[in-house]
């Protein structure tokens, strides 16, 4: 008996060993199986899906695994807008949304939950998922689906209200809010569902006010430029099936309704706005005073001083839209002074936008430090101190490009050129034979300047400035300056041909580093169109159809039926080889505009906060 008993207690022991190997073998910690790739199933709801005739404004969502909500505010939409957003909680297995605008009569609703839905262990997201109910005897099911790309740099527009409107009229998009609504993903998609058949216009908005529609010169907008109508079409899709996260089982070709249209493309635009107010006002430095505004100047502002007077009227160093002001103050008595006080005649926006004349009292104040110092001390530090120079800045380097300018950045205009003081030498064989060159003023005030010369490639150079060579009014001198430089061989060199196939008018040239900055710009011709000079590397195109000759890229205006002007990128990389000229043939409209902007130049997207 005690034998039987001693073996009973023995397996009893190895079985709940056993079990509890088994149980903690059903995890899924790092030894314990195949990791959860699934996310959440929504297994009943209240009311059902797509159920007809519903009256309660609350809806409860119950799915197989613990529910995460991330940022319902942002990314849940409803449709219809709820101008009174909704309240929308997880707990537990359950979503609950409760609708705080009054039920619409025989009204297709859709919550559309975008990624703001996943489980809370894994963190995996049911994308694109949306429950749909009606208030009356049917459910609207058509769709419409596109992209919202920035209409200058064609990078995709995250977190976007996107709309439509049956109101056909473009003055609808500005007074009556947006019939049905979602919002861009990060990659600049949308999908606005629960639509009844029929023609709609087609809008994107950034609504910084919550409601609905185009009020706001601020606000971001797009608009698809003509009406479209709903359809559908019988059409078959790849769908992958796993075995794990990593690994494709099989791919299966699997029937689905494919809902049109379903490839817009809106190019998004901010208006120019002009709310006119004077920004900022300051004096960093004894003899500069900076005013800055909120937009463009199309009259110069006066500024007159009231407790001194002008020995000598300031230098104006303008903006390219008048919209910066720098007075730099030639009168050196006035720049001594500790106060400056003055005041300021310009044109101001009132609370309509219309621009009135305004008058401000400005108070400009630098101290200057003191220097208590005896007579004896003084004459001391006077005879021991060095001569004070004057920074000078230059593009001028050891290797030169062949078609570029020496150019000179003073920190303080120049108001005196020594040009005795400059030398220029060419380096013929072994020996430096002096040159004739020419300073030349490229601003209005003296602090830009350049030096232009035929360059003989592969040749060296040689650069001499004495000191006081230039000087400001302040009589401060540049200090003594030496540069021996050598212009590059054109062997060094790499040109790309770009052919336009078809030409368009008024087409201007981008060649874009890998960063999407401009490094050269062209007016296009229809053949021929030459980026010369260029350095081996990586290199992009981008176009812009410069509708008014203007010179830049100009942005849309809604009210004046004004679209931004065209933007077109070359889809892939150009890669430029020393010594090598490269032609490539360019259809800038081959492709859609959102399949055209290299990925590597995409810059991820900013989400716009809005209202939902």
């Amino acid at each position: 008996m005690g034998f039987q008993l001693t073996v009973f207690r023995i397996f009893s022991a190895l079985l709940c060993s056993l079990l509890l190997v088994a149980c903690a073998n059903r995890g899924t910690g790092p030894t314990g199986g195949p990791k959860d790739v699934t996310p959440p199933v929504l297994e009943r709801s209240v009311p059902a899906l797509e159920q007809i005739n519903v009256k309660d404004r609350h809806v409860d969502l119950y799915f197989d695994e613990l529910i995460q909500l991330t940022n319902p505010t942002e990314k849940v939409v409803i449709s219809p807008a709820q101008i009174e957003p909704a309240s929308i909680k997880a707990i537990g297995k359950r979503v609950s949304i409760v609708l705080n605008d009054s039920l619409k009569l025989n009204t297709t609703y859709t919550i559309d939950f975008g990624d703001a839905l996943a489980d809370n262990n894994e963190k995996n997201v049911l994308h694109n998922f949306a429950f749909s109910f009606s208030t009356g005897a049917s459910i609207d099911t058509m769709q419409i689906a596109g992209t919202v790309l920035d209409a200058h740099t064609l990078d995709p527009m995250a977190n976007i209200i996107t709309g439509i409107h049956k109101n056909l009229h473009d003055s609808a998009f500005m007074h009556i809010p947006l019939l049905r609504v979602a919002k861009t993903g990060e990659k600049g998609t949308f999908v606005i569902r629960g639509i009844h058949d029929g023609d709609y216009r087609v809008f994107a908005l950034n609504d910084m006010n919550g409601n609905f529609f185009f009020d706001q010169p601020a606000e971001g907008l797009a608009s698809y430029s003509k009406p479209v109508h709903t359809s559908f079409k019988m059409a078959v899709r790849n769908d992958t099936i796993r075995t794990d996260s990593m690994k494709i089982d099989t791919i299966k070709q699997v029937p689905y309704v494919r809902f049109l249209p379903d490839t817009l493309v809106l190019r998004y635009y901010k208006e120019e706005f002009y709310r006119q107010r004077l920004v900022k006002s300051e004096r960093p430095i004894q003899d500069k005073i900076v005013l800055c505004f909120g937009a463009k100047n199309d009259t110069l502002p006066v500024l007159k001083p009231l407790n001194f007077k002008w020995k000598q009227p300031p230098l104006l160093e303008r903006s390219l839209k008048n919209d910066t002001l720098i007075y730099w103050l030639k009168d050196t008595v006035a720049a001594k002074m500790d106060t400056l006080k003055m005041v300021l005649y310009y044109s101001k926006s009132d609370s309509v936008g219309k621009l009135v004349s305004q008058t401000d009292t400005l108070v400009f104040k630098f101290f200057h430090s003191k220097r208590l110092l005896s007579a004896k001390n003084k004459d001391k530090k006077e005879s021991n101190k060095k001569v004070e120079t004057w920074n000078v800045n230059s593009n001028l380097a050891s290797d030169m490009d062949v078609d570029k300018s020496i150019r000179f950045k003073f920190e303080s205009p120049v108001v005196a050129v020594d040009s005795s003081r400059l030398r220029f030498f060419v380096k013929v064989d072994t020996l430096w034979k002096p040159a004739v060159i020419h300073l030349k003023q490229d601003d209005d005030v003296g602090l830009a300047w350049s030096i232009a010369y035929p360059w003989k490639p592969d040749t060296h150079y040689k650069l001499e400035m004495d000191s006081a060579l230039f000087t400001n009014w302040k009589g401060l001198h540049n200090a003594s300056f030496q540069q021996i430089f050598r212009v590059r061989a054109l062997e060094e060199y790499s040109s790309l041909i770009v052919n336009l196939s078809p030409f368009i008018e008024h087409a201007m040239l981008e060649l874009l580093n890998s960063k999407d900055e401009v490094i050269k710009t062209l007016k296009a011709k229809p053949t021929q169109n030459t980026f010369s000079y260029l350095m081996p590397g990586d290199y992009y195109l981008r176009m812009y159809v410069d509708a008014n000759d203007n010179g830049q890229w100009d942005t849309g205006n809604y009210k004046q039926k004004r679209d931004p002007e065209q933007v077109y990128y070359f889809p892939s990389k150009i890669t430029l080889r020393a010594n090598w000229d490269i032609e490539q043939d360019w259809n800038p409209t081959e492709l859609p505009l959102d399949k055209q902007k290299p990925r590597e130049l995409i810059k991820k997207p900013e989400k716009s906060s809005s209202r939902n």
